[in-house]
């Protein structure tokens, strides 16, 4: 056996588990289909301290590869880097300078990771826009940041001429995937840009992108992170992943939220291949993995994972043969663990589930192998570097078993932007506030059970909203729940439930209470019951639950 054939790619609880040998022994996995040749044999000579290092080392090892494939072309890995340059030397023509904020609003794109790596290169900070936002929740964010430019794709260019009239900061548009209407379009200034060789260095603390939180509670805050935070997240996830050169990554999660990101960085920075196949609909989610030749994705959405179980129903596993994992969240329960274990052993894959934050540069925890099916409401253990406490109110550590908040401490941490409140608020130390309610068992094991704020105070009882999800979940007439607390003049708050039935059934608040009945402690079962047709979540499918708190509100009058 060769070095390369032992290379450990994966450790999990310090025990090897597989190695590209293991990999390849599938026989299915697809390579790169250009050798590799530019540069093959030149070492990289700089360190890799900078966001954009990462991008410019690949194009030094894999430079005339392929490394990213959209519907309509391809891009090598000196293709990316080249346009990358030219379009950081247009910037700095158009008079934008280091830290500024450079807000971008698209659909994933190729376009969408060369402005990435371009406003990288010369400091900018990539502000990076949720499309399913309202044009008033952008104006807001964008006058907050006060972003000099909006880089936009065809589909929102209407909205973004809005903008630019309503957010005084923003100087010019420039049109994605060629887009023409704008003032400046990316591939003339991919055409006409120039950047010099000679950049000055900058602290790899400085911010390359920003993300503003969901705002849960109050306004939006912009979450900034670093140059080394985002490298560090990229590098963890590489090498938890195993991702390797023969990869291919299909980008389904969204570029504005740093899931989508960090696994496309990572994939690049091992030199594997990225498809982005644009805005997909979840249905479309198994013919792209399947016509695409994909070794891994990430699925956020039950409705993907349904798509998957039809196509295989239909076509049977043959299509699916170069995949070899799935990503997702951790400590997603049994219901949808049962799902991921049909998956996994029909398609002879495993499966990767994360914990993390904006706060914390993204990963924080992580679970894959059997500990998924063995343990299905575990979010999993620290990446290397990472540590993870339960403390109590006053900040003192918690034993095992013992719920508290999470918080966490390791070399991937965000900042707010202008908001030193909130700053001062987050830290304790070296330590983030996650916010987040959960405990640690005798393992080591994470598990978590909802937000601070999410906290149910019923009589002189706290509950927690996931933990009776999880039993809730479980009831068979019950296709999804989300539970929430209303204020009650004799509890304080009352436990409340709201439940999309399945097909042909409708669950009424006596049954439901009686199958909760010795699967929880009296006071955690919910008291009030309120059916929707669906359940409303974000982008990465957490729970809303203020728009659910509401409509109870206004239906209990």
């Amino acid at each position: 056996m060769t070095g390369r054939d032992n290379a450990l790619l994966y450790n999990y609880n310090n025990t090897a588990q597989t190695t590209l040998r293991d990999i390849e022994n599938r026989g299915v996995v697809i390579c790169p289909l250009v050798p590799v040749t530019k540069n093959s044999t030149s070492e990289y000579s700089m360190p890799l301290t900078l966001l954009h290092h990462e991008l410019e080392y690949a194009a030094s090892i894999w430079g005339d590869n392929i490394a990213i494939v959209t519907p309509k072309e391809s891009y090598s890995f000196q293709q990316l880097d080249d346009t990358a340059s030219a379009l950081a030397g247009s910037l700095i023509n158009l008079g934008v300078n280091p830290h500024d904020r450079l807000a971008i609003l698209g659909h994933n794109s190729a376009d969408y990771i060369i402005w990435h790596y371009a406003a990288a290169k010369i400091g900018v900070i990539l502000h990076v826009l949720n499309t399913r936002l309202v044009t008033t929740e952008l104006q807001w964010m964008i006058d907050n940041a006060e972003s000099i430019a909006l880089v936009v794709d065809s589909d929102f260019v209407e909205q973004a001429n809005v903008l630019e009239e309503l957010c005084p900061s923003i100087k010019f548009l420039i049109g994605m995937n060629g887009e023409t209407t704008t003032e400046y379009s990316t591939r003339a200034l991919a055409e006409n840009g120039y950047l010099s060789s000679q950049l000055p260095d900058f602290d790899p603390q400085n911010a390359a992108l920003m993300i503003y939180t969901s705002g849960t509670t109050g306004r939006p805050k912009g979450a900034l992170q670093s140059h080394a935070g985002s490298l560090m997240a990229d590098q963890l996830s590489r090498d938890a992943v195993a991702i390797t050169s023969c990869d291919t990554y299909l980008a389904l999660m969204p570029f504005f939220h740093q899931a989508g990101l960090i696994r496309t960085r990572a994939t690049l920075l091992a030199g594997g291949r990225c498809v982005i196949p644009g805005k997909v609909e979840a249905a479309e989610t198994a013919n792209a993995i399947v016509r695409y030749g994909v070794t891994f994705t990430m699925i956020a959405s039950p409705q993907q994972n349904i798509a998957i179980i039809n196509k295989l129903r239909d076509d049977g596993p043959e299509g699916f043969k170069n995949l070899r994992l799935l990503l997702g969240g951790g400590g997603v329960g049994e219901r949808a663990t049962k799902t991921i274990k049909i998956l996994c052993d029909t398609l002879s894959c495993d499966y990767f589930g994360v914990y993390g934050q904006t706060e914390t540069t993204g990963p924080a925890v992580y679970i894959r192998g059997d500990d998924v099916f063995e343990r299905p409401t575990a979010c999993g253990k620290p990446f290397p570097g990472v540590d993870i406490a339960i403390w109590n109110d006053n900040n003192k550590p918690l034993p095992p078993l013992s719920s508290g908040e999470i918080v966490v401490r390791g070399p991937i941490t965000a900042t707010y932007w202008r908001n030193e409140p909130a700053n001062s608020a987050l830290y304790e130390g070296e330590w983030i506030h996650t916010g987040d309610i959960g405990y640690l068992d005798d393992d080591g094991f994470l598990y978590f059970k909802g937000r601070v704020k999410e906290l149910i105070k019923t009589g002189a009882e706290n509950v927690y909203p996931r933990e009776v999800e999880a039993v809730l979940e479980q009831h068979p007439d019950i296709a999804d729940v989300a539970v929430f607390g209303i204020p009650d003049e004799e509890w304080g708050e009352v436990v409340c439930m709201v439940v999309v039935c399945r097909k042909n059934s409708k669950p009424d608040l006596t049954e439901i209470r009686a199958f909760c009945r010795h699967k929880m402690g009296a006071y955690k079962i919910p008291k009030r019951l309120f059916i929707r047709e669906q359940i409303p979540r974000n982008h990465t499918g957490k729970i809303l639950r203020q728009p659910l708190i509401e409509s109870a509100l206004e239906e209990n009058r």
